[in-house]
């Protein structure tokens, strides 16, 4: 019982989309004193289709497509450290954890695939868009729907042939049950970090360059869009472009440049800069992946999911009713894919994994000629402050620290940052343009305000 109460109130408070918190600058933000409700969730069109073979014609069409990612996940990940008694005991008997973690993981996942605009045969004139989106209870790719839905009803016939890709990260929804040399399902991850991620990406990345060229399109340029504390995975993919360093194996890299990152709700510049404790991070993956872990998830997706509901109403959009009839379903769905096995990344991803500083990628991006990436931002017009908060997580209060702000991730910040120096500020200063633009909504941006999400992308991508 003190359990269930401790986690229902005030314990592993797990956001269902990016657990961060957030606030916005004033002084950057337009007048906005309507939020009301943005569209009727209205039953969209059905527009996707399960497709396992290459469509000559998939114009304005979502396929749904099933491929298979492998790799072998970094070990240590949530085992403990040994004890002296443990060594051994390790001696007669090996550690589970550290066995499963050095398994070849295969996964076998779905991405969305929409194509729009221009389909001739002109070989360069297609942008490819990564879509990745947050990690949370039972979020996967289905959490770009709306936006995906809106793009084709306001921008299926562009000039311009534009390839949608949103797949479920490895962790999420289809890609949450991995198996194992023999096909054997593997029942527990180890710790998920923001490489592995990456690398699902870029070989998902190079996968398709290959498929578009053999239909007669070759893939001119990239740009990756995500949404809050998954914003070290795209700008680590994009790092990517420019250097292999970033790479632990020898994955063929995708051939086009990444010329555009679009990041929504990005949490504050601390988060970007600095990086949490590693071995409070195993410490606290561990914690998670326990007892109080199973606990969590059976509450979270008790009575319909009606903690996600509510959670969702309080601390991701402006209106509940914005959320729709299809937010929870989802959610439930997907959470329960596999065993309920997603929860391992949610897990990886409150335990501080994604916090694990970008400031090499950001050097790397770093664009003195004003010819390079072009590091873009998303914000919602509501600013109320997201109070939810994992105690994994600790920040110490300083002096700068008020009611307004870039943003807060509620994660690990050493850094005193100026109050006026922002993320949008750091990356204008290293020549990445930095341009913010706005939307209704409040958290959960493509979800909730997909009509304005979909015109803000497709402003900075044609710019």
């Amino acid at each position: 019982i003190f359990l269930l109460t401790l986690l229902a109130n005030t314990a592993v408070v797990i956001p269902i989309c990016d657990a961060f918190t957030f606030r916005h600058n004033n002084h950057h933000s337009p007048s906005i004193n309507n939020y009301g409700k943005l569209f009727q969730p209205a039953d969209f069109p059905t527009i996707f289709k399960a497709s396992s073979s290459n469509e000559a014609d998939n114009t304005g069409i979502a396929n749904t497509v099933t491929t298979t990612y492998e790799t072998t996940l970094v070990a240590n990940g949530g085992t403990r450290q040994s004890s002296k008694r443990s060594q051994l005991r390790n001696i007669f008997r090996k550690n589970d954890d550290a066995r499963n973690a050095q398994k070849l993981h295969r996964f076998t996942y779905d991405y969305d695939e929409m194509i729009i605009g221009n389909t001739s045969n002109n070989s360069d004139t297609t942008t490819a868009i990564m879509l990745i989106h947050p990690i949370g209870v039972g979020i996967g790719k289905w959490y770009y729907d709306r936006l995906l839905h809106s793009l084709q009803d306001k921008y299926g016939d562009i000039g311009h042939r534009l390839v949608f890709l949103s797949p479920d990260l490895i962790g999420s929804a289809t890609a949450s049950g991995p198996t194992d040399e023999n096909g054997e399902p593997i029942p527990k991850f180890p710790l998920l970090k923001v490489t592995d991620w990456t690398e699902q990406v870029t070989q998902l990345m190079a996968e398709y360059e290959t498929k578009s060229e053999e239909e007669g399109h070759l893939i001119s340029n990239w740009s990756i869009v995500a949404n809050g504390g998954c914003s070290p995975i795209a700008l680590q993919v994009a790092a990517s472009s420019t250097s292999s360093s970033l790479r632990r194996d020898e994955k063929p890299p995708f051939k086009a440049a990444v010329t555009n990152v679009i990041l929504s709700s990005p949490p504050r510049l601390p988060f970007f800069l600095e990086s949490t404790d590693p071995i409070k991070v195993r410490k606290s993956y561990r914690t998670l992946s326990g007892i109080s872990g199973k606990l969590f998830w059976w509450y979270a997706l008790r009575k319909n999911g009606k903690f996600i509901r509510t959670f969702s109403e309080k601390n991701l959009v402006g209106d509940a009713a914005n959320l729709g009839e299809e937010w929870t379903p989802n959610c439930l769905k997907a959470a329960r894919l596999h065993g309920g096995r997603s929860r391992y990344s949610t897990f990886a991803f409150l335990a501080g994994t994604l916090q694990d500083g970008c400031a090499e990628s950001l050097n790397k991006l770093k664009n003195e000629s004003g010819a390079g990436v072009m590091i873009d931002f998303i914000r919602g017009g509501d600013k109320r402050r997201n109070r939810a908060r994992s105690w994994f997580w600790t920040r110490k209060k300083t002096k700068a620290d008020g009611d307004e702000g870039d943003g807060e991730d509620g994660a690990v910040d050493d850094v005193d940052a100026p109050v006026e120096d922002t993320i949008q500020q750091y990356v204008y200063r290293n020549g990445n343009r930095g341009k913010e633009l706005y939307v209704g909504g409040r958290i959960s941006l493509a979800w909730e305000d997909s009509g304005g999400y979909a015109k803000s992308v497709m402003e900075l991508l044609c710019e």
